[in-house]
């Protein structure tokens, strides 16, 4: 990870969105970077995913903890306003079976989609025709799918 943000820094990156961005034993607090401040989630509740804001971005970026409640943090959301642009909504998530469910998809994911700007990103660990047609055999697709049909 280190080498990602110290090329994120410089290209002059505003975010990075990581993927599981921690060993299995390793505590989310173990990780840190001088140039980036990291949203992370609920305490106490490690991360599959981390938006990292650089500290000298002019952006300003406001995490949403409303619409990730029930998601055990496999999703991040932030509302990122550029200077003199409009507010986007980025989510990143990780699609994954824990304990019985997908925390991913408990996310507030109608609410994520309203948004008039919204960039969704991640691991949905979901194979389908819609977005893939060379696709064999579909896998966890049923809630992406809708999710892209009625609310993107």
């Amino acid at each position: 990870m280190e080498a990602v943000l110290e090329s994120a820094v410089r290209m002059g990156a505003d975010l990075v969105l990581i993927q599981e961005p921690r060993g299995e034993r390793e505590k989310d607090s173990t990780r840190s970077h001088p140039s980036f401040t990291f949203i992370r989630g609920e305490e106490g509740e490690p991360a599959k995913c981390w938006i990292a804001v650089n500290r000298a971005s002019c952006c300003r970026v406001t995490e949403m903890k409303d619409m990730i409640r029930n998601s055990r943090n496999h999703v991040q959301v932030s509302e990122v306003t550029p200077p003199g642009m409009p507010t986007i909504t980025i989510a990143i998530e990780y699609d994954q079976w824990r304990d019985g469910g997908r925390p991913a998809q408990r996310a507030d994911w109608g609410a994520i989609a309203k948004s008039a700007r919204v960039i969704i990103a991640g691991d949905m660990n979901a194979r389908s025709t819609v977005w893939n047609g060379r696709v064999t055999g579909q896998k966890n697709v049923d809630f992406w799918e809708k999710l892209i049909e009625e609310e993107v």
